[in-house]
């Protein structure tokens, strides 16, 4: 077996190095931080959507997922995910993580969450001993900058150490794009702070096409108050506590009736988009969306499960008798990326994805659980695949890593004046209701601060990896700028106020690549 080197030490990169590793492979996992510190998975709610037990059950799931992603999901990464998503969890299980599984099509890692803001924390932690115990080895405080090719195939990888500015040059038969999705790019969003599009920006710099960029998943509600943090309340909360628009009115209710759905509980796995859109068109006709704890008793402000759905602050939203809480959509997940075939290979031979970094189970809009259970699903893919790569790779120079450190030491502007102008343009122009005009206009701005980046510094520390951190930030930007500017209609998580209805000619994904320069979007088929 070969050498495998797995960019990402989150959920998705652990469950595909381990793999690896007991498919034969030597592993060694890249990680930006303390490795399972800083990924998305960490922070998740721990639940899994899975076909529920009974013998149509694939056939609900798979029906459902469609549903949800608008008919624009990729239909070989969609049945790979249908049909082996429960004997993927099963088999993580087996490795020693703690799986709660029900008959209704849910399983649940959250009994080892060490707090309820890290519902996934527990699996992580489990994850992270696992691999250790199987020899999986780790090279933390590092970013990769470059996967470097011979022939058409992988032959390695190029990091940063951004402690202290060191440049790595690692021989790999096989390589694993495990590095999560962009949610940085948002001013308001709930994904950890090194979650910046790298993956996205390494398969682009590759040749590499991303498809679905567009579609990116808002949770519905999300604190908005000066006093509290930036972070999502779960959407179940409205069964408990009366959410209302300017005349008071819950709109969020009503509109539950005429979409079919019982409650914020359904809601919450089968429509975050509609409902996000729904409270956001609230404060676009000048009201705020509220939360009226004021109307609980002290008893009810403490309950276990109101706690639960606040996951964070609840001191700070039930002090006294309570108060009225404003909340407004929160940047969640990213639907779109890098696509796989049946055996989670890229169209780079050697270059296997999973998780977030992947776009096409999805579609136009992710089912609540279905994040957790695609980076099982691919992860495992991805590990066992990347193992079947033999080969020793010759040794190289990290030529690329030396010229950007070389750029960086004599830049003059700071990194972090550039991630906020980024983060800017993104939050006014990219959110859940959008218009051709602004996402065209928000792309030229991008394309704009490349010349910027060009004049960034970088000295080991912070610093540097902030600066390393721009390239991921701005391919992510621009490419949902472009793909939302292209595709002329409304679907899923994609709202267009000039075209607010889903066109059938447009049941097809957006693809995005890097042409002399720049990021361009074009149309595709459903087998890219």
């Amino acid at each position: 077996m070969g050498f495998t080197v797995v960019l990402g030490g989150g959920g998705a990169g652990l469950v595909a190095a381990i793999a690896a590793r007991k498919a034969g492979a030597d592993v060694l996992v890249l990680s930006k931080t303390k490795i399972g510190t800083s990924c998305c998975t960490s922070y998740s709610g721990g639940g899994f959507s899975i076909p529920p037990r009974k013998d149509e059950g694939a056939d609900i799931f798979r029906k459902s997922t469609l549903s949800v992603g608008r008919n624009v999901n990729h239909p070989g990464m969609l049945e790979t995910f249908v049909t082996g998503c429960e004997a993927g969890l099963r088999e993580i299980a087996s490795w020693g993580v703690t799986l709660r599984f029900t008959d209704e099509g849910h399983a649940w890692s959250n009994e080892t969450a060490p707090n309820p803001v890290m519902g996934g924390g527990g699996m992580v932690s489990q994850l992270v001993a696992i691999a250790r115990s199987e020899g999986v080895r780790f090279l933390e405080d590092v970013i990769a900058v470059a996967v470097r090719t011979v022939n058409g195939a992988v032959a390695g990888v190029e990091a940063i150490e951004w402690r202290t500015g060191k440049a790595h040059a690692i021989p790999a038969s096989s390589v694993v794009l495990a590095m999560g999705g962009g949610g940085r790019i948002y001013e308001r969003t709930d994904n950890p702070a090194r979650m910046t599009g790298d993956g996205y920006a390494l398969a682009l710099d590759l040749g590499l096409s991303l498809r679905d960029m567009e579609f990116v998943q808002f949770y519905p509600l999300g604190l908005d108050e000066p006093d509290l943090p930036v972070w999502m309340v779960g959407l179940p909360i409205v069964d408990l506590v009366r959410l209302t628009d300017g005349s008071g009115r819950e709109f969020m209710k009503e509109a539950f009736a005429s979409w079919g759905l019982k409650n914020g509980w359904e809601a919450n796995f089968l429509a975050r988009d509609r409902s996000a859109r729904l409270v956001q068109s609230v404060w676009d006709s000048g009201d705020a969306a509220t939360l009226h704890f004021e109307d609980l008793s002290g008893d009810v402000l403490r309950s276990k499960k109101l706690q639960e759905l606040l996951i964070v602050a609840p001191e700070g939203i039930t002090q006294g008798k309570g108060r009225p809480v404003r909340v407004r959509p929160i940047q969640h997940y990213f639907c779109g990326g890098v696509t796989v075939d049946g055996n989670a290979e890229t169209s780079l031979r050697g270059l296997f994805a999973c998780g977030e970094a992947t776009g096409g189970v999805d579609g136009a809009s992710r089912i609540g659980g279905n994040a957790l259970t695609n980076l099982v699903t691919f992860g495992l893919l991805a590990g066992r695949s990347a193992a079947t790569c033999n080969g020793e790779a010759e040794p190289f120079e990290p030529e690329s890593a030396e010229r950007l450190l070389k750029g960086l030491s004599g830049g003059t502007t700071s990194p972090e004046s550039i991630r906020k102008e980024i983060a800017s343009v993104v939050e006014s122009s990219l959110g859940p209701v959008r218009d051709g005009a602004t996402c065209l206009a928000a792309a030229e701005s991008l394309d704009a601060l490349r010349e910027d980046v060009r004049a960034v510094r970088g000295t080991p520390g912070m610093e540097l990896l902030h600066a390393l951190e721009l390239r991921g930030l701005l391919s992510t930007a621009t490419a949902v700028a472009r793909a939302a500017a292209f595709r002329e209609e409304s679907r899923g998580t994609h709202f267009r106020r000039d075209f607010p209805e889903e066109r059938e000619i447009w049941g097809r994904p957006v693809l995005v690549s890097l042409k002399d320069g720049k990021i361009v979007a074009a149309a595709g088929s459903d087998k890219s």
